[in-house]
């Protein structure tokens, strides 16, 4: 699946969670994103034993490997039905006209929004009851 493609469309193939549906799934993405953290560090700890050999090999092998194994975690948030937004951040499509519900790695839960036009900087808290009650499913 393209996922860099038509993002946020209607039509993109992408699920509409609610707040509660999104929150559900945190602990699936929260797996899956601890999981990639671990390779890349294991990497990382080869990168400085292998570099004392050839520094340069050890730099290109590094960024080939880090490069797969980030690949891998946004493909997995796609199969998820999630955006996946940069390292470790996603968005999910929400039932609020042009409205992302945002989480990154180290949240417990999602506690910030913003619109499709805007970026994980503009993120704002959650604290209308109306995005809070939204709950009914429009899948």
């Amino acid at each position: 699946m393209d996922w860099t493609m038509n993002l946020y469309d209607k039509d993109d193939g992408f699920k509409i969670f609610t707040l509660k549906e999104a929150n559900a799934l945190l602990p699936k993405i929260i797996e899956i994103t601890e999981q990639t953290v671990m390779e890349l560090e294991q990497i990382k700890q080869r990168l400085e034993v292998e570099k004392i050999v050839d520094e340069d090999e050890a730099y290109l092998h590094f960024e080939s490997e880090s490069n797969l194994i980030l690949e891998e975690w946004a493909e997995h948030m796609v199969e998820l039905g999630v955006y996946p937004k940069g390292y470790f951040t996603v968005d999910f499509k929400s039932p609020i006209p042009d409205t992302l519900f945002c989480w990154t790695y180290g949240e417990e839960k999602i506690s910030h929004t913003h619109k499709i036009y805007q970026s994980f900087k503009d993120r704002i808290p959650i604290n209308d009851e109306n995005i809070l009650g939204f709950e009914q499913s429009l899948n």
